[in-house]
């Protein structure tokens, strides 16, 4: 492809556009129903995992969030961690998501909100693209590159739903869009519409509501990049222009004037859109890094990384050899997360290598800060090689694989500049980049497909329904689980069977009573030690496996003594009764359970920890209920 010259735009009617927007709303759909599936049910799966997090962060949101006159959230309270309390800080927050839902669900109750906001962030991304891009490329390549960022970024599809928030990329891939385009205008001394800089201000602004640890990073850093090589071309630019420099600056302000009284309603309206988002989200983040600065952690790393070796670039996803797998672990000694971590597969690696190698030589110097961006990350280590710390918001970016997310979005700014010429050689390339694609694109959506839903028992709501309408201001999971991302609380055994109960606590969208455990993605030593003082990894002890990723059950019951404990923190503390996961203990234990507390009156299963039967508090002990003797009580043996 040859560039295309100087003019900053190109005209396009509406009409121009319907079309291909049209065919990006219809592989929206599509995508809906092969890889979301789910539209009627909030969202789970069968085995567990990290999934019902998500929705919990909006409710905790929904619950928590005041406006006076600027948004606040209440993060300390024993919600959860009940009866002692917590700071609720270390979550992987991304606020538009979790407004989102919190809006639907203080609205709707409970649904599929969160699928319906995943495939709104395909459609933004698809049609964001094609629209960014058409005026520099043109209709049909801006379509492809729209396709190309969004249904072949296969590590973002394979982020739904475990880690929903990696897969919700729109603003930042949009951001970084923008970012190669004012780079290229810079390097090819075209002008710079003060609309187009009012956008890329509205995007970084909207990029504040993605996920805060990764992929607002990912955003910042292209920025940054992209922002320090531009001044530094217009740098060079002035000092060999010094004479004119200031009228240089003096044309651009007077015709940034001008356009702005000619479209006075669209440059307002960026302003204002981004002065409002920016009230909504900056006193969140705020408050977010302000409670977090409160703990001091000595090892930022501390549970490990993930950090991926640079060679799964080169891997393929085919039905044989499928990075899916993330394959040669024993042989590259990395620890991928996600499938295909790292690899953005052939067919992207070769379309965007040929258009790398095609490109005109002035067109390497707008490639710059991507290929910084790549080296960056892609040779990134948080101990070894710790080259990303020198941003501020990479401080605890400890899973190097997530930036795979970005890899298509570079290569596709590669690939726009392929020039297909109609000789032999060149179709030849043109059949196997198709086939290729279309061989990649099915062993993914394949494999997607084939993860159905998870659809909850027919006695689900019903039972939550049961626990809600139940006098008390909590529940009581047993065994409930205290743990954090960097193991903190697992190494303590506050978490014995982690791949079971780690979101016992996510219920509470359904329940609305408050819990006693919780997963955070870190949680500080601080945080656990009421947990410690009082004994309760005594309690917790003994699961059949000293792995906790593995173990399914507890082996033992309680010894007199430990009965007593669990007996009078149950009556001390307002509980409305007892969530007892009955697959995860002896059976020996369950009717000793019965015995003390009563008879199940409701049973159903949840996902990952199988049956649970709910045991109402009696009213004979809610009638001992004092929380400050529940939060001070001690195992009699425990260590203070």
């Amino acid at each position: 492809m040859e560039l295309i010259a100087p003019s900053p735009f190109r005209t396009h009617s509406i009409y121009s556009s319907l079309i291909p927007i049209a065919i990006l709303v219809a592989l929206t759909l599509l995508f809906g129903q092969l890889v979301i599936q789910n539209f009627k049910e909030p969202l789970s799966l069968a085995e567990g995992g990290d999934v019902d997090q998500w929705e919990y962060m909006g409710y905790y949101i929904a619950n928590n969030l005041t406006f006076n006159p600027l948004p606040h959230i209440n993060l300390t309270s024993n919600q959860t961690f009940y009866p002692y309390g917590t700071n609720h800080v270390f979550q992987g927050w991304a606020f538009e998501s979790n407004l989102w839902y919190a809006v639907l669900y203080l609205v709707a109750g409970l649904g599929a909100w969160l699928n319906f906001y995943y495939l709104l962030s395909i459609f933004i991304l698809t049609t964001g693209t094609y629209l960014l891009l058409r005026s520099q490329y043109g209709e049909k390549k801006a379509l492809l590159a729209s396709l190309f960022v969004s249904f072949f970024n296969f590590y973002a599809v394979n982020k739904y739903p475990g880690h929903f928030a990696y897969a919700i990329i729109h603003w930042t891939v949009l951001s970084i869009v923008t970012d190669f385009l004012l780079v290229q205008r810079i390097v090819f001394k075209r002008p710079i519409p003060i609309r187009f800089i009012l956008l890329k201000g509205l995007l970084l602004v909207l990029c504040l509501g993605q996920d805060v640890a990764y992929v607002l990073g990912f955003a910042l850093t292209s920025f940054t990049i992209s922002s320090i090589y531009g001044l530094i071309l217009l740098s060079i630019t002035s000092y060999r222009n010094k004479e004119s420099l200031k009228l240089q600056i003096a044309t651009v302000l007077t015709s940034w004037k001008n356009q702005w009284v000619s479209n006075p309603l669209l440059h307002n309206s960026l302003v204002l859109l981004a002065l409002f988002f920016s009230l909504l989200y900056v006193p969140l983040l705020w408050e977010v890094y302000h409670q977090a600065s409160l703990f001091h952690f000595v090892d930022r790393f501390a549970g490990g990384h993930g950090w991926t070796h640079p060679a799964r670039l080169f891997l393929p996803y085919f039905s044989s050899y499928n990075a899916l797998l993330n394959p040669l672990t024993e042989w590259l000694h990395d620890m991928p997360e996600g499938n295909g971590a790292g690899s953005p597969g052939w067919f992207l690696l070769l379309a965007g290598g040929i258009g790398f190698g095609q490109s005109r030589r002035k067109m390497i110097w707008v490639y710059v800060p991507l290929l910084v961006f790549c080296l960056l990350h892609a040779f990134y280590h948080p101990i070894r090689v710790p080259i990303l710390q020198v941003f501020p918001w990479c401080r605890f970016n400890r899973i190097p694989a997530r930036v795979t997310v970005i890899y298509p979005v570079i290569l596709t700014f590669f690939a726009l500049h392929i020039s297909f010429k109609k000789d032999y050689l060149q179709q030849i390339v043109t059949i196997i980049l198709l086939v290729i694609g279309s061989i990649e694109l099915y062993s993914v959506y394949s494999f997607r497909y084939a993860q159905k839903p998870y659809h909850f028992a027919s006695t689900f709501f019903p039972y939550m329904d049961r626990v809600k309408k139940q006098p008390g201001e909590a529940v009581l999971d047993w065994p409930f689980c205290v743990i954090g991302g960097n193991t903190t609380g697992g190494v303590e055994g506050l978490c014995p069977l982690y791949n079971r109960t780690a979101n016992m606590y996510a219920l509470k969208r359904f329940h609305t009573k408050r819990t006693v455990g919780q997963y955070f993605g870190r949680l500080h030593d601080s945080q656990i030690q009421p947990f410690l003082k009082a004994g309760w990894p005594q309690l917790l002890n003994h699961p059949d496996t000293v792995n906790i990723m593995v173990a399914e059950r507890l082996t033992t019951c309680f010894t007199e003594q430990e009965w007593r404990f669990f007996t009078k923190f149950y009556q001390l503390n307002n509980f409305a009764g007892i969530n007892l996961c009955i697959d995860l203990l002896p059976k020996d234990c369950l009717s000793v359970f019965y015995a003390r507390f009563g008879r199940p009156v409701a049973q159903t299963v949840v996902p990952g920890v199988g049956r649970i039967v709910f045991i109402p508090k009696l009213i004979v002990n809610s009638d001992l209920v004092n929380r400050q003797k529940g939060r001070l009580l001690r195992l009699a043996y425990s260590s203070n």
